[in-house]
């Protein structure tokens, strides 16, 4: 399975656009996952018919209504997959996860500690935001190994990991 992630679009829809559009048809991903900052994006993405699932940032309206999930958990070829936009809403069951993608920082980063990958894709704001250049992930879910790749704009890879180990749960 991949799966692309992005977040911190903040209406920068043609940003958004390109790089989901990019996902499906240079990294072949399934899915994508925008991790807030606006909501709306998200619902646009979705509405333009992107694999998309998403949650709202911290100043998002969409946050504070009680029918709109902060945190998705799911299965995804037996890793325990957890998105939030933010760690501080990541409690019990998503806290746990195996892989954790979360953004609201702007700050790309992929971190592994014991059994659990924290992935942060950076943000799509603007092309530079709080001294963070534009950037989005990918992720490869295999059978034995876990690959996880930081791009910039026009693709390239700025940094990446690989996990290879037994992954089920």
């Amino acid at each position: 399975m991949i799966f692309g992630v992005m977040s911190d679009t903040h209406g920068n829809r043609a940003l958004m656009h390109r790089v989901a559009e990019w996902l499906v048809q240079e990294a072949g991903a399934d899915l994508i996952y925008h991790l807030g900052d606006d909501y709306s994006d998200f619902l646009e993405l979705r509405d333009s018919g992107y694999p998309i699932r998403g949650v709202p940032g911290l100043w998002c309206k969409e946050y504070h209504q009680p029918n709109v999930p902060k945190v998705l958990v799911e299965d995804i070829e037996g890793v325990t997959v957890a998105c939030a936009h933010a760690d501080q809403d990541l409690r019990g069951a998503a806290a746990q996860a195996r892989l954790i993608l979360s953004g609201h920082t702007h700050q790309a980063a992929i971190r592994r500690r014991n059994k659990t990958i924290r992935l942060n894709p950076g943000h799509l704001k603007a092309e530079l935001s709080r001294g963070e250049r534009a950037s989005f992930a990918v992720v490869h879910i295999d059978r034995d190994k876990i690959r996880l790749s930081i791009h910039e704009l026009d693709g390239s890879v700025r940094m990446e990991k690989e996990v290879k180990e037994a992954i089920a749960k």
